[in-house]
C-alpha cells in the first residue's frame, strides 16, 4: 500500500481545516476583541499546520493516479483525524467530555449534526460546529469527484455523469475538479448567505444558517423560529442542497460573464454576454428539469407534502392551509436532504413519522452532499422490478436500463442491488451491536438508522438524548457507524481488504 499518497492526501485535509478556523477567529476579533481566545484558535491553527506540513514532507512522492485501496483507506483515515483536532475546541472549553467531543465532531463533520452540545453554550462554538459542518460536507464533494469515483463508482455514484462530469483517477485531472467543487461550493453558500439574509436574520445568524443549510448539517440551532420568511429561506436552500452540485457547476460556469480584458472591446464583448444570458438561463433551466433524477426528487417532495397537508387538515391539526402548507413542505425537504431541522419539540404524529423516516432513507441526488440511499439508486431499482415483471410476462422481450438518455450497464444494475442488501444488512447488524451496549431495540434501530442515513435526529424516534445516554461502547461505535454512512460500506471494505483488481490472464 502506497502510504506516501495516503500522507499526502491527510496533509491537504489538515490544511482545509486550518483555513475554516478562520471564521471563529474573525468572530472573537471583530466582536469582541478577546486575544486570549483567538490565540487559542491560532494555536489549534497552528498545531493542525504544522502536522499537515509534516505529513506533507514524509508523503512527498509523484504519483500520477490514484489507486482504489489507498483511496479508500485515505478517505477512512480523514475523519478520525480531523475529529481529533476539531473536537479541541469543545473539549478545553469544558463544554463536553473528551467523548462526547469527539462525538460532536464526527457527527459534525459527517454533516449528521447530532448537536450534543448544550443549548446555553458559547456562541462562538455555535460557530466552530457551523464551520465542521461546512468543511465535512466540502471535503465530502472534493472526494465525489476524486475518490470516491475509483472506490465504489460502480455502486451509482458514476450516474452523476449525466450532470456532464467525467471523473479521473490522474491526479491533475482530479486537481482541476477540486478547485472547480470548492468554487461552486462556495458561490452556493454565498447565494444561501444571501437569501437568509434578505429573510431579515443579522450577519452571524445568516452566515450560520447558509452553513448549515447547504452542507445538511442541520443540528438544533434555528434563529428566528416564528419569522415565515426565514423558513422558507431555509426550504430554499435546503432544496438546493438536495440537487446534483454537478449539475449547479454546469449551470454556474454557463452563466458566468466573460474575463476583463483590457486590449480588447470589454463592452462589445459584455453586450453580446447580456444577450446571450437570457437564452442560456433558459436552457439551464430546461437542463436542470430534464434530470430525471431531479424531477423524481421535486416529485417526491411535493406528493409527501400534499400528503402530509391531507393528514393535517382531515384530523383538524391546523386550520391556516399557509401554516399547514410550510410546516409540511418545510418537514419533507429537511429529512429528504437529511438536515434534519425541526420546528418545535411538540409530539410528531405516528403517520408524520412515517413519512420523515423514508425521506430520511431516501436522501436526496447522488452528487448531492445528503445522506441516505440516494434517488438515482432508487430510480434504478424500481425500473430494475418493472423490467423483471414485463419479461416475465414477455420472456423474449430485450429490455434496457435507463436513467434519463444514459443507459446503466447491467454489472451497475447488479452492484446497486447488492449496496442495497448490503445497506440492509448493515443497519440490522448496527443495531444489533448498539443493543448489546446497553440500547434498547427502538433505541438501536432509529440510532443505527440516523447514522448511516447521516440525517442527526428522527422526531420522536431518535434525538440528543438518545446520543448522550450510551454507553462508551456505544458511542464509540456510532462514531464508525457516522463515518461508514458518510462514505457508505464500500470504502471500509476496499480499505480492510486492501484489494487490487487485476484482470485475470485467460486460458484461451
Amino acid at each position: 500500500m502506497n502510504f506516501k499518497m495516503i500522507l499526502r492526501i491527510q496533509s491537504q485535509a489538515l490544511l482545509t481545516f486550518a483555513a475554516t478556523l478562520l471564521l471563529p477567529i474573525a468572530y472573537t476579533i471583530i466582536e469582541f476583541g478577546a486575544l486570549d481566545t483567538t490565540l487559542f484558535f491560532a494555536a489549534v491553527g497552528g498545531f493542525s499546520i504544522i502536522t499537515g506540513v509534516i505529513f506533507n514532507k514524509f508523503g512527498v512522492g509523484r504519483f500520477q493516479r490514484a489507486p482504489i485501496a489507498e483511496s479508500a483507506a485515505a478517505i477512512l483515515i480523514m475523519y478520525p483525524l480531523l475529529a481529533i483536532f476539531g473536537c479541541l475546541p469543545f473539549m478545553l472549553t469544558g463544554w463536553l467530555s473528551p467523548l462526547d467531543a469527539l462525538l460532536e465532531t464526527v457527527g459534525d463533520l459527517t454533516s449528521a449534526g447530532l448537536s450534543i452540545l448544550p443549548n446555553d453554550a458559547p456562541y462562538l462554538l455555535r460557530i466552530w460546529q457551523s464551520s465542521l459542518m461546512w468543511l465535512g460536507s466540502l471535503l465530502f464533494l472534493i472526494m465525489l469527484v476524486t475518490v470516491l469515483p475509483e472506490v465504489s463508482g460502480c455502486f451509482g455514484i458514476s450516474l452523476s455523469l449525466q450532470g456532464g462530469q467525467s471523473f479521473s483517477a490522474i491526479i491533475g485531472q482530479m486537481n482541476q475538479m477540486s478547485i472547480r467543487v470548492i468554487k461552486v461550493y462556495s458561490t452556493l453558500t454565498a447565494l444561501s448567505f444571501g437569501i437568509f439574509k434578505l429573510a431579515g436574520l443579522g450577519f452571524w445568524d445568516a452566515l450560520l444558517m447558509a452553513m448549515r443549510c447547504i452542507s445538511t448539517g442541520g443540528g438544533d440551532f434555528f434563529p428566528a423560529r416564528q419569522n415565515v420568511y426565514v423558513e422558507y429561506a431555509a426550504i430554499l436552500v435546503m432544496l438546493i442542497a438536495c440537487g446534483n452540485f454537478l449539475l449547479y457547476y454546469r449551470v454556474i460556469y454557463t452563466m458566468l460573464p466573460p474575463r476583463i480584458e483590457f486590449n480588447k472591446n470589454y463592452r462589445v464583448r459584455l453586450r453580446q454576454y447580456s444577450q446571450r444570458f437570457k437564452r442560456t438561463l433558459i436552457d439551464n433551466v430546461k437542463f436542470v428539469f430534464a434530470n430525471e433524477e431531479m424531477k423524481v426528487l421535486y416529485v417526491t417532495i411535493l406528493f409527501a407534502m400534499l400528503i402530509l397537508v391531507f393528514r393535517l387538515f382531515s384530523q383538524g391539526a391546523f386550520f391556516d392551509g399557509n401554516e399547514a402548507f410550510r410546516r409540511s413542505l418545510f418537514y419533507v425537504v429537511s429529512f429528504v436532504s437529511t438536515t434534519g431541522i425541526t420546528l418545535d419539540n411538540a409530539a410528531v404524529h405516528d403517520f408524520d413519522k412515517f413519512f420523515i423516516f423514508l425521506m430520511a432513507v431516501t436522501g436526496g441526488c447522488i452528487g448531492s452532499v445528503t445522506g441516505g440511499f440516494k434517488i438515482v439508486r432508487l430510480i434504478v431499482l424500481i425500473k430494475i422490478t418493472a423490467a423483471e415483471v414485463q419479461k416475465t410476462i414477455h420472456p423474449r422481450m430485450m429490455t434496457a436500463i435507463k436513467v434519463g438518455d444514459l443507459p446503466v450497464p447491467m454489472q451497475t444494475v447488479g452492484r446497486i442491488l447488492g449496496f442495497f442488501f448490503l445497506a440492509l444488512l448493515t443497519m440490522f447488524i448496527c443495531a444489533a451491536v448498539l443493543s448489546f451496549t446497553g440500547a434498547t431495540f427502538s433505541e438501536a434501530v432509529s440510532i443505527s438508522i440516523v447514522c448511516l442515513s447521516n440525517v442527526g435526529i428522527l422526531p420522536g424516534l431518535c434525538d440528543a438524548e438518545n446520543f448522550k445516554h450510551l454507553s462508551e461502547l456505544g458511542k464509540i461505535f456510532c462514531m464508525m457507524i457516522l463515518i461508514v454512512g458518510r462514505l457508505e460500506i464500500f470504502a471500509l471494505l476496499i480499505a480492510v481488504a486492501g484489494l487490487k483488481f487485476k484482470r485475470k490472464k485467460s486460458n484461451w
